[in-house]
């Protein structure tokens, strides 16, 4: 799948969702007390710094292992890897799961595996950043969950 493929089957702009009115994309309502706090979204960075001469093939694991995600796993929202642009060894990968279920499922899959335990030696540092969405409800008209 190429990054352009892969870009709009993960992601798609307000804008367009505006235009088709309603959308819904299935995510999980961020509600409720603390009785809920198993059910709410896992949202976090990736900050990778990848070896300059594994760069090539660390970009095709992380493609993979995020389209194979996103196609595969109904709990997956997003998994959008990208580069900084004055620094391509530097990957950022936004990660948005339904659930800490969703999130411990996805650790469990065979593509993730196999992207975890084949890139390993390419990557210099790993930096997993939990983070907070400011607005959650205005996620759902940005991020649309493909069939």
């Amino acid at each position: 799948m190429t990054r352009r493929k892969f870009i709009k089957y993960v992601c798609t702009v307000a804008g367009s969702a505006m235009l088709t009115g309603c959308v819904s994309c299935g995510m999980a309502t961020q509600q409720g007390n603390e009785a809920d706090e198993e059910n709410k979204l896992v949202v976090r960075i990736a900050e990778i710094e990848v070896h300059p001469e594994w760069l090539e093939a660390y970009l095709a694991a992380a493609g993979d292992v995020g389209a194979e995600s996103v196609a595969k796993e109904p709990g997956v929202v997003c998994i959008f890897p990208m580069q900084k642009k004055a620094s391509p060894t530097s990957i950022r990968i936004v990660e948005i799961y339904r659930s800490e279920e969703a999130y411990r499922a996805h650790l469990a899959t065979p593509h993730f595996r196999k992207y975890k335990e084949g890139t390993p030696h390419m990557i210099k540092s790993l930096e997993l950043v939990p983070m907070h969405p400011l607005d959650e409800n205005g996620m759902k008209t940005i991020f649309i969950k493909q069939n």
